[in-house]
C-alpha cells in the first residue's frame, strides 16, 4: 500500500476486513508520518458554537451570529485545526484538481458519521461556473470516497470569487448565493440534518446555507465540516 498523500509505500498487516472486503479506503489511507501533520480538534477548552479554542462557551465571533440567528441553536463540529499542512493538503485536492486525495479522510468521516446515521446529510453546493473550473466539488468527492449518503438539495445560484481569495470583510459582506430545491423543502420538513463543508472560517457561508434550510422548519439542524 501507498500513502495517499505522498505516495510512500505502508508497511503493515491488512485486517482481516481489509483482505477479504478489499476496501478502498483501507488501501487509500495516510502513512503515519503525514497523518501527524494533520492536528486533530479536541473538544475541551472550545467553543461549543464553532470549536474556536477558547475558555468561554462561545467565541466573540459565534455571540455575533447568535444576534443575527437568535433562533438558531448553532452547534458546528469539525475534525482538524486548518493548519499549514491542512492548507497544503486542500490546495493540492481543491484548486490544483488531485482528486485522489479525497480518500485521505476517509476513515475520519466514516468514524464521524457513524455516529449521524439519523441525520439527512446536505453537501454544500458549488456554483456551475466554479464545477465548470474545477470539475469536482470538493465536498461531495469526500462524502462519496468515505461512502457517505447525501442528497444534493441545495443549489448554488451565485458565483464570485473563491473563499480564498475574500478578505474576512468580503466574505462576511456576501449576500445569500443559496436556494433550496423544491425537493429539498419537503425533505428537511421535520427532520434532522447535516450541512457539510470542507472549511470552516468565518461562518459566513454555513450560515447562509443554514438559513433557507431553517426557513422550511427541520427538527434540528446540525453543521460540520473537515477543518476548522
Amino acid at each position: 500500500m501507498r500513502c495517499n498523500y505522498c505516495d510512500e509505500i505502508i508497511s503493515r498487516n491488512l485486517t482481516i476486513e481489509e483482505i477479504f472486503l478489499l476496501k478502498r479506503v483501507a488501501l487509500e489511507q495516510l502513512c503515519s508520518r503525514c497523518a501527524k501533520e494533520f492536528q486533530l480538534l479536541g473538544g475541551k477548552d472550545s467553543c461549543r458554537g464553532c470549536q474556536r479554542p477558547t475558555n468561554n462557551r462561545y467565541c466573540g465571533d459565534c455571540l455575533k451570529w447568535q444576534q443575527c440567528y437568535p433562533n438558531y441553536d448553532f452547534h458546528h463540529e469539525a475534525i482538524f485545526s486548518y493548519n499549514a499542512a491542512m492548507q497544503e493538503w486542500f490546495e493540492e485536492y481543491k484548486f490544483k484538481g488531485n482528486y485522489k486525495l479525497r480518500y485521505s479522510f476517509a476513515g475520519y468521516l466514516q468514524t464521524y458519521f457513524k455516529r449521524k446515521k439519523n441525520f439527512l446529510v446536505i453537501p454544500i453546493p458549488i456554483s456551475t461556473e466554479r464545477m465548470k473550473i474545477r470539475g469536482f466539488n470538493q465536498v461531495e468527492g469526500l462524502l462519496e470516497a468515505a461512502n457517505i449518503s447525501y442528497q444534493p438539495y441545495l443549489v448554488r445560484f451565485v458565483d464570485g470569487l473563491s473563499q480564498v481569495q475574500k478578505t474576512r470583510k468580503d466574505r462576511m459582506e456576501l449576500k445569500q448565493p443559496f436556494m433550496l430545491t423544491k425537493a429539498g423543502q419537503k425533505a428537511v420538513l421535520n427532520k434532522d440534518v447535516l450541512l457539510v463543508d470542507d472549511i470552516y472560517t468565518t461562518g459566513r457561508t454555513i450560515f447562509h446555507a443554514a438559513q433557507v434550510i431553517l426557513e422550511n422548519n427541520p427538527s434540528k439542524l446540525y453543521t460540520f465540516s473537515i477543518a476548522r
